[in-house]
């Protein structure tokens, strides 16, 4: 369970590549015995759902694909849609690719001490 802000965005990366992001306010609550929130159209086109992320404006993320293709993008390059909707595609993928994994890249702590020579500095895990 992760506690979020009202004013972030929820991002969607379904298994075909295609991803999409939506404010956190276009959810309604739900109480006990609810039929629950429409997440994201699935079909064949997009595939499962591989990752639900709570993200802001800057966020950068990071998309693994079953093959080892790795990308990083900004969360605001994925296009706000509603709730419902199918999405765009984020990563162009070969034949029999999925998407594997997606996470939030955290962002680096001002102040924070410097590990090494290259200037990188630990990052927490997820």
């Amino acid at each position: 369970m992760q506690v979020v802000e009202k004013t972030g965005f929820s991002s969607r990366s379904p298994s075909s590549g295609f991803g999409k992001r939506t404010p956190l306010e276009s959810y309604r609550l739900t109480r006990r015995g609810g039929k629950g929130v429409i997440n994201m159209k699935t079909t064949n086109k997009t595939g499962k759902v591989v990752a639900i992320l709570s993200v802001k404006e800057e966020s950068d993320l990071m998309i693994v694909t079953k093959d080892g293709k790795i990308i990083r993008i900004e969360s605001s390059e994925n296009s706000r849609n509603g709730r419902s909707a199918q999405g765009v595609r984020v990563v162009r993928m070969e034949e029999g690719d999925r998407v594997a994994a997606a996470s939030v890249i955290p962002e680096a702590e001002p102040g924070a001490d410097k590990n090494g020579s290259n200037g990188q500095s630990d990052l927490p895990l997820q």
